[in-house]
């Protein structure tokens, strides 16, 4: 029976932070998390600290601008932490690695999880600027979220790899919340990620320029063709992200 300890977290540089805010971007719908937070990574200089390792995981690693790397990768900027996944996490293995990260959460202290993600629309084609939803298990947070133009969830359910990162939160005492931005059902979305970050701007206190990932929108839905199918695939064996009528 696999375990979290099939799941191991490797600090390639030793990641001392007091009271981290973790960030996570792992392909799902419309690949925003993983659009927004691979921005934000390179549009910040983010410092590569680590990487996660499973044979659980899929025999894939990948190339950029000519350097070998591993597809689940260990981010750190200042008291932020950044997950980014370029590789689809099979439902089986998200119980696994969502309680292996919690733990490490636990472990490293974190004030704060914000888990990117995307919810379709089918008329996301008429959409100039994708409307941003959140829920959290903290009522400062949800307060937070509000002020920097996020609808709160009132009624509806969160499901999938996330939903797993909410759940352990919960248990372990953790400070976790979600972002879904509208996006396209079944196409990379960099206009999502890009209206993402920018409710990161005004919750975090940060200055992401998205004008870039805006700009290059039709080269990154290119470049991020593959790994949508790839992940389409993997979510035909889960139920979707669903998001209520019903919002503050």
């Amino acid at each position: 029976m696999n375990t979290s300890e099939d799941i191991t977290i490797i600090e390639t540089k030793k990641i001392d932070v007091n009271g981290p805010i973790i960030i996570e971007g792992v392909p799902d719908m419309g690949l925003v998390g993983s659009i927004a937070v691979s921005h934000m990574v390179l549009e910040q200089n983010f410092e590569e600290v680590g990487y996660i390792k499973s044979e659980l995981f899929p025999p894939v690693m990948v190339v950029h601008e000519r350097k070998v790397l591993n597809p689940v990768r260990i981010f750190q900027k200042e008291k932020f932490i950044v997950i980014l996944s370029e590789i689809p996490i099979d439902p089986k293995v998200g119980y696994i690695l969502a309680k292996r990260l919690t733990e490490w959460y636990k472990e490293k202290g974190a004030e704060l999880i914000i888990s990117i993600s995307g919810t379709p629309i089918q008329e996301r084609i008429d959409i100039e600027e994708p409307e941003i939803f959140g829920t959290s298990n903290n009522k400062a947070i949800l307060e937070k979220m509000e002020e920097s133009g996020v609808k709160v969830l009132e009624e509806g359910f969160i499901s999938g790899f996330y939903a797993l990162i909410l759940k352990n939160s919960i248990e372990l005492n953790l400070n976790s919340s979600i972002l879904l931005a509208q996006c396209y059902p079944s196409y990379p979305d960099p206009g999502a990620g890009a209206s993402v970050l920018k409710v990161l701007n005004k919750m975090l206190n940060l200055n992401i320029d998205t004008k870039q990932l805006i700009d290059q929108a039709e080269e990154l839905k290119v470049n991020y063709r593959a790994l949508m199918e790839q992940t389409n695939v993997s979510m035909q064996s889960e139920p979707k992200v669903e998001v209520p009528t019903m919002y503050r």
